[in-house]
């Protein structure tokens, strides 16, 4: 399974305000209003809905730990008619476009009081981030309540480990991903392996034998530096137009950390593949997930 954390900033501006000043995070309206106490009040009983009703969020757990705000959330999608077999291929469920599924995610706010900057990192569950329609519900409410004031969430792109590591040239390997549909093979050799009717996933690992040379970095560069056509280069591999990138690197002490390049309309440039979550019934723990959003935020924020 794929477990990812996304991270954005959070801050709240004056609505017209073109001076780039921000509020403090602890007194944002200028009156002692806490933005972490207010987000929690509109996590109560939350649900937030996208246009087409085809998907939803909900937040089913919220509590305040110190200057962070910890969520469990599901994320609901609907649409899809599919059929549910366990591994013999036996049918243990028909799913109707009008059922739901519901994956469960996490997200973790930190918001000091005394900052102007703050942080979200979202739990990206298969694929499957809750960001837009926990924005989009939040900062409705927001909005509704202080009509004077803007709540701005934004990818977090710059000055990470991924750029040090990529500008230092410790990319150790990149791993193209491709999931196909039935009806959409990247490769008539996959028809080999992949049953008809089936959904298949094509992966490419690129690397160099041993510790003497390191993948060249340079079009990783040009995307983390703001040129997104970079990202068509990167997931195209003799006619294969791949979805995602994987970059694993190497930092000080030998250690590896691998982070995913998103399509830049995804919404996040990149995320970090999630470590060390404790799975139980084939979901993380919501300890282990808010232990693995900390470590995302902990390169990024103090």
């Amino acid at each position: 399974m794929s477990h990812r954390a996304a991270v954005y900033t959070v801050k709240v501006r004056q609505k017209r305000d073109t001076s780039g000043e921000f509020r403090l995070l602890g007194d944002f309206d200028e009156q002692g209003t806490s933005l972490t106490t207010v987000l929690q009040g509109y996590l109560d009983d939350f649900e937030s809905i996208s246009g087409d009703e085809s998907k939803v969020v909900k937040c089913t757990e919220s509590k305040i730990e110190n200057d962070e705000l910890l969520v469990i959330m599901q994320n609901g999608q609907s649409g899809v008619a599919a059929d549910i077999v366990n591994p013999d291929g036996d049918l243990l469920h028909r799913q109707e476009p009008e059922h739901t599924q519901l994956l469960r995610c996490g997200g973790l706010f930190r918001l000091p009081p005394a900052q102007k900057l703050g942080w979200l990192a979202i739990h990206v569950n298969n694929g499957r981030g809750s960001k837009g329609l926990l924005e989009k519900g939040i900062r409705e409410q927001f909005g509704h309540e202080y009509p004077d004031l803007v709540l701005e969430l934004t990818p977090y792109v710059q000055g990470s480990v991924l750029k040090e590591a990529v500008d230092q040239g410790r990319i150790d390997k990149v791993k193209l991903v491709k999931t196909e549909r039935p009806n959409d093979r990247a490769s008539a050799a996959t028809d080999r392996w992949v049953p008809a009717g089936a959904i298949g996933r094509l992966e490419l690992d690129i690397s160099t034998p041993g510790k003497a040379a390191r993948v060249l970095s340079t079009l990783v560069q040009r995307f983390l530096g703001g040129d997104h056509s970079a990202f068509d280069e990167i997931v195209e591999f003799e006619g294969i137009t791949f979805d995602t990138a994987k970059v694993e690197v190497v930092l000080d002490g030998e250690t590896r950390r691998t982070f995913n390049i998103e399509k830049p309309d995804a919404g996040h440039p990149f995320t970090e593949d999630m470590q060390n979550l404790t799975i139980e019934n084939g979901e993380p723990t919501s300890a282990s997930l808010f232990d693995g959003l900390r470590s995302a935020l902990g390169r990024v924020s103090t």
